[in-house]
């Protein structure tokens, strides 16, 4: 289905619509042949309906054509995070059930850990780069065959969210709940032939992937990818010299992203620029102003979720007034207000919504989809309001998920690890704002059993965590303040 609709789209593109990387453009009718090919290759090797495969692979053209083969099969893609420990890489393997893997060349040791930390070990592999029989290279070759018909209910992807409720679930999304949240978001943002759509964030995030593997191809845009091994502090100038050559025309991005770059002092022509628009977490006033009055572009915030995609936008004709809304609600989103006690007032309460992108339930978690999908509506654990004209405003969460760059970021899990070092007693993650950005902060406040330093544990942390899950700070305390039935106080940790 996917695949058809992909096939649909190259039929109808221009030449210039497609994926590009620099300057380097492969259009959307050759990315359909190359797909054809390599999904008749991983037929031919066994790769079908209901299959897991996880693809370890950075964000790029390379993902897009991998993810869109598997989807015509009608296998499972399953984008890792490459950036994590293979501790991590192996607990979100298991949790999807993984059953093949496709990796970059340099990842093959970690694809194999990974096989032999499943108990697989001629679990299928297939690699990107090189000429072997179990390249991609070789599948791309193989002759196109009689590619499956598929329906709306069909599996495509899984993502990994720790959404409301705990600990990173496997997020299961059909191909109908894929086609939902594209063209809703197409719509809802205007994206038009014309557009060069930017796009820099990972491939596992939901942003990340579904900007470029499925709403701009549904606009018949063209998606620009951005990649440079150095930290983006000190790519910015280069970043800033691809968007004005390449005449990007929508600029996607995180606050963290907008920061750096309205910062820089390098001169930037981004006239070509019409839209600009913030996700992942709030976007702060103070970023907002400076990027503004550096480029003079206005960054419209949008909210969305692993579990839906997009489910609002800022699209108001004057967005000044409304800055830090996320706008009304995208296709036929519909979001509710659910009384939830909160220190903001009771016009605000927990957001829930249902949409027709919205996933059915978590894999294996019946429990949790009973409390987080059980009235028709997911509960976001987002705090949030509604005014007269429909636009939402959100101002916290409901749980003790921490937002760190995007991420969401559990912080029970961060403290199971670092109580796995032998000089931590007690510890607590919370999430203070950074005094700057207004961004949350990993902070882990520990209670020692040994001795042991900051810099000690955090890099023990780095060796058993995704990098946004490392704590950025470490205070030492004789003891963590709790209430009288032994409930941890972490307000109170958050304001002493």
């Amino acid at each position: 289905m996917l695949f058809d609709n992909l096939a649909d789209i190259a039929a109808r593109a221009p030449a210039t619509s497609g994926l590009r990387v620099e300057s380097r453009l492969e259009s959307y009718a050759a990315l359909v042949e190359r797909i054809a090919h390599l999904a008749s290759g991983f037929m031919a090797r066994g790769i079908g309906e209901g299959t897991p495969v996880a693809i370890l692979l950075p964000n790029g053209p390379e993902l897009f054509t991998v993810a869109h083969a598997l989807f015509a099969v009608g296998a499972i893609a399953v984008p890792l995070n490459i950036a994590a420990p293979p501790a991590e890489l192996l607990m979100t393997a298991r949790k999807a059930g993984v059953g093949a893997l496709v990796a970059r060349a340099d990842l093959v040791p970690i694809a194999h850990r990974l096989a032999e930390g499943l108990g697989r070990l001629t679990m299928p592999l297939f690699v990107s780069g090189g000429e072997g029989e179990e390249s991609l290279a070789a599948l791309a070759r193989h002759p196109i065959g009689r590619l499956p018909r598929l329906s709306a209910e069909t599996r495509a992807l899984y993502l990994f969210s720790s959404g409301s409720t705990g600990l990173p679930k496997v997020v299961p999304h059909t191909h109908g709940e894929m086609l939902a949240n594209a063209r809703a978001t197409v719509a809802a943002l205007s994206f038009r032939p014309d557009d060069v759509v930017f796009n820099n964030l990972p491939g596992h995030h939901a942003m990340g992937f579904y900007n470029s593997v499925f709403e701009v191809p549904e606009a018949l845009g063209t998606t620009l990818y951005f990649s440079d091994p150095a930290p983006l502090l000190l790519a910015r100038k280069r970043l800033l010299g691809a968007l004005a050559a390449e005449r990007v025309t929508v600029l996607p991005g995180v606050p963290f992203m907008f920061d750096i770059l309205a910062g820089a002092t390098d001169e930037a022509d981004l006239s070509a620029v019409r839209l600009t628009y913030s996700a992942g977490v709030a976007l702060k006033r103070q970023i907002y102003e400076k990027f503004r009055d550096r480029f003079g572009l206005l960054i419209r915030q949008a909210y969305g979720c692993t579990e839906a995609g997009h489910v609002a936008f800022n699209r108001a004709d004057d967005p000044e007034p409304i800055w830090d809304s996320v706008g009304r609600p995208v296709g036929d989103t519909e979001v509710i207000v659910v009384a939830h006690d909160n220190p903001l007032g009771p016009e605000f309460g927990e957001l829930a919504f249902r949409s027709a992108s919205l996933t059915q339930g978590y894999v294996g978690e019946e429990k949790l989809n009973r409390q987080a999908f059980g009235s028709g509506y997911f509960m976001t654990g987002d705090l949030g309001r509604i005014d007269d004209d429909g636009n939402v405003f959100i101002k916290g969460r409901s749980k003790l998920i921490i937002e760190v760059a995007g991420h969401k970021v559990d912080p029970l899990e961060v403290e199971e690890v670092l109580l796995g070092h032998p000089a931590v007693g007690e510890v607590v993650v919370i999430g203070p704002a950074d005094p700057r950005t207004g961004e949350q902060r990993l902070k882990a406040v520990v209670v020692r059993a040994g001795e042991t330093t900051p810099d000690a544990l955090i890099r023990f942390a780095r060796e058993h965590l995704a990098p946004q899950k490392v704590p950025a700070l470490v205070e030492f305390r004789d003891e963590i303040p709790k209430s009288a039935t032994g409930k941890i106080l972490r307000g109170k940790l958050l304001h002493d």
